[in-house]
């Protein structure tokens, strides 16, 4: 599975439907934002996003997963399909990891703002005692 080429089917597929950005996140409860990252293929949509996004744009959740538009005489084989979802749910899974290894990182810096802060406070009041 590529990002990318998923992000510029979903984007090909929007501008032919006349449909902003903005339009297609509000039509999904998204923001605009995650759109763009779909787009830029920096993100890949949540899989509860796959069938509201294929009939909002008018074409199958295996081609969403495949990033390019098939034939429809062709048909994916059983196999194909659930590694095109395998491999779905491993790149949501793997954004979840990055979001928390990054929430950590800001609590950590946080708790140290803080305990630097509370320093300076103590020695702030020990010089004017």
């Amino acid at each position: 599975m590529d990002k990318e080429r998923t992000g510029q089917l979903i984007t090909e597929l929007r501008k032919e439907k006349g449909l902003t950005q903005k339009q297609l996140a509000d039509a999904l409860n998204v923001t605009d934002k995650a759109v763009s990252k779909w787009e830029r293929g920096l993100s890949f949509p949540d899989i509860s996003m796959l069938e509201p996004l294929s009939e909002l744009l008018d074409v199958s959740i295996m081609e969403l997963l495949a990033g390019e538009r098939q034939d429809e005489d062709v048909t994916m084989t059983r196999e194909e399909a659930k590694d095109l979802i395998n491999a779905s749910v491993e790149l949501g899974e793997e954004e979840i990891r990055h979001k928390k290894e990054r929430s950590r990182f800001i609590i950590i810096i946080l708790i140290v703002l803080t305990l630097l802060l509370i320093s300076l406070t103590l020695n702030i009041i020990s010089l004017l005692r």
